[in-house]
């Protein structure tokens, strides 16, 4: 009973979202209401870069502040060794060591083993957390090491690198030199060691009387940090070269920081940026030593600070997941009642597009898709009803200005033939004027009795034959008719009665008006997909139209068809652009002091459906 009445309230809900008067604003209203995960998302993303970008600022602060509690070790390392370098500087022992001849070995020999005992191990233990080794070499070839009493270094090796030039232009103050010499190493037991380098002199004189050079093994820098640095992070320490001193990672050491990419984001004393480093994101911060010139980096994965971030990320995209697909399913029962009609709408209103003006939509309702679906189909009938009539009007209209252009072109030929034979009866014999009026009863039985008004080149031939008959034996032998037309062409069609008024035009305007024989030329050919038809008179030519034409700057076609003797011409070729369209029709392409040229042209076709298709 539960399960049935939980569904009717179910079913009873939507019918209520969705009542028959229900407006499409309300029904898009509850679609928009549907989808408020988009806002709670953004909200979300927001709240997550916030946080994660707290958390990196947070984390940055405190990196910072561990890295200038090992800053400060270091600097108190480095005050440490100054203040040692100072007491070997101002010892009285080690000036008499310093100052003593060079061939006197016993002397030096004796006055060595005093310094050693007394005043080397004595401060090597004063300070008893350094750990540093000393190495003293005296210009007099004098050489001490704590600990060490090797084969002899020599200061005359020392001399050749870059940093001895610059420990003697300091002029007594301390020079931090990394990995000063390979040959200092068995004096260290270690590969990697820094070394405070200073110029040692004679207090009374201030003459250079030696060098002391204290090392520190990279063993004693890795442990004023490696208690801070816990198992997912990394710590550098490069000097002012961009050469790494000491790190977490041993095989980084002796690289050259200057080869990295984000070696140019070392900017200022301290500060922290983000890097991809070994294909994870790094949060990297970094803090100068003043005292050393050493810069100490700090490198910290961005996925252990922002572990805690990712698991409210990754709840939230749940969260998210969830909501989403609660909306997809409301979206749907939503689309279900709104989109459908719409889209059958658009398939009708589509097919009535493409010109089915028979199609109407079945739907219902009284909201405003219903109210639309209504006006649809009312305007979709009326369309129709005036596209019938406008096709029968049009149709009317067409048949009637094909009678009005066919009896015009009939009324002016018969007009014309029958004044030449008029004028025959006077001049010529009996038999010829009969010629003459058979000629013309072939010609009005083949124009006026067939109502087609399509009939083909071979006929349209023919009774062209039967006009020049009558033409000839009027202008006696002034005229001559030639006819050239490809045999092949002869089964296509064309219009009735579209060559006579175009000879008859030349006959009257350009044969007769000249002194002596005339000639017309009708030449006929098939181009591709077209029919060409040319007639070409010898007569006294349009000079004075083409004069016109060239100043008004009109065609000489179109100055030809405006005027009067042009009327023949005017309806053969309207008739043409009615029938096969406005790329086809007349023109004149040629014109000059004597003769005329028309070329006609218009689509190959046998039957008169294959017009409708071009």
């Amino acid at each position: 009973m539960l399960e049935l009445l939980s569904e009717g309230e179910g079913n009873f809900m939507l019918k209520w979202l969705f009542i028959k008067r229900s407006s499409v604003q309300q029904k898009m209203l509850l679609s928009f209401l549907a989808l408020v995960v988009l806002p709670l998302g953004l909200f979300s993303y927001i709240s997550l870069t916030i946080s994660r970008n707290t958390i990196e600022e947070q984390a940055g602060a405190a990196k910072l502040n561990s890295l200038r509690l090992i800053s400060q070790k270091i600097g108190i390392m480095a005050s440490d060794l100054n203040a040692i370098s100072t007491i070997y500087f101002s010892n009285e022992e080690l000036r008499s060591l310093l100052l003593s001849p060079a061939g006197d070995k016993a002397y030096q020999e004796r006055l060595q083993k005093q310094f050693l005992t007394k005043l080397i191990v004595t401060y090597r233990y004063a300070y008893t957390w350094l750990e540093y080794y000393t190495s003293i070499f005296g210009f007099n070839n004098v050489e001490l090491h704590t600990f060490y009493n090797g084969p002899r270094i020599g200061i005359n090796t020392l001399q050749e690198y870059p940093w001895y030039q610059e420990a003697v232009a300091q002029d007594g103050r301390i020079t931090w030199v990394s990995n000063a010499t390979q040959r200092l190493e068995p004096t260290i037991d270690e590969d990697q060691y820094v070394s405070a380098v200073r110029l040692l002199k004679d207090f009374e004189n201030n003459k250079p009387i030696g060098l002391l050079m204290i090392n520190v093994g990279e063993s004693f820098l890795y442990k004023q940090y490696a208690d801070a640095v816990t198992a997912d992070e990394q710590m550098t320490i490069f000097d002012k070269a961009g050469s790494v001193i000491s790190a977490t990672d041993k095989q980084r050491l002796g690289d050259s920081m200057l080869d990295s990419a984000y070696y140019s984001s070392f900017v200022g004393n301290e500060g922290n940026f983000n890097v991809n480093k070994d294909g994870k994101p790094m949060l990297v911060t970094y803090y100068k030593v003043e005292s050393t010139g050493w810069t100490l980096v700090s490198y910290t994965p961005l996925d252990m600070l922002l572990q805690d971030v990712n698991k409210s990320q990754w709840l939230t995209l749940i969260v998210l997941a969830v909501l989403m697909l609660l909306s997809v399913l409301m979206s749907y029962w939503i689309a279900k009642r709104l989109s459908v009609p719409i889209r059958r709408l658009y398939t009708s209103m589509k097919r009535v597009e493409m010109g089915d003006l028979s199609e109407r939509t079945d739907i219902g309702g009284n909201d405003e898709i219903g109210e639309l679906a209504y006006k649809f189909n009312r305007m979709v009938g009326n369309i129709e009803d005036l596209r019938d009539r406008v096709i029968m009007e049009q149709e009317l209209k067409r048949k009637t200005e094909m009678q009005n252009l066919q009896s015009q072109i009939s009324t002016h030929f018969l007009y014309n033939t029958l004044a030449s034979i008029r004028s025959m009866l006077v001049t010529e014999p009996v038999d010829k004027v009969d010629q003459v009026i058979v000629s013309l009863v072939k010609l009005l039985r083949k124009t006026l009795s067939d109502e087609s008004e399509y009939i083909t080149i071979a006929e349209e031939l023919d009774n062209l034959q039967n006009y020049v008959n009558i033409q000839m034996a009027r202008q006696y032998d002034k005229l001559q008719v030639y006819i050239h037309v490809e045999e092949q062409i002869g089964s296509y069609r064309t219009l009735k009665l579209l060559l006579q008024p175009l000879v008859e035009n030349a006959i009257f305007h350009g044969i007769e008006p000249k002194t002596g024989p005339g000639k017309i030329t009708i030449e006929g050919w098939q181009d591709k997909d077209t029919i060409k038809l040319r007639i070409t008179d010898n007569g006294v030519g349009i000079s004075a139209i083409e004069a016109d034409a060239a100043e008004d700057g009109s065609s000489l076609t179109e100055r030809l068809l405006a005027t009067a003797s042009g009327v023949g011409i005017h309806n053969v070729h309207t008739r043409m652009q009615t029938h096969f369209g406005n790329k086809y029709g007349l023109e004149v392409i040629y014109s000059g002091n004597e003769g005329t040229c028309i070329l006609l042209s218009w689509p190959c076709f046998i039957r008169v459906e294959e017009l409708k298709e071009t």
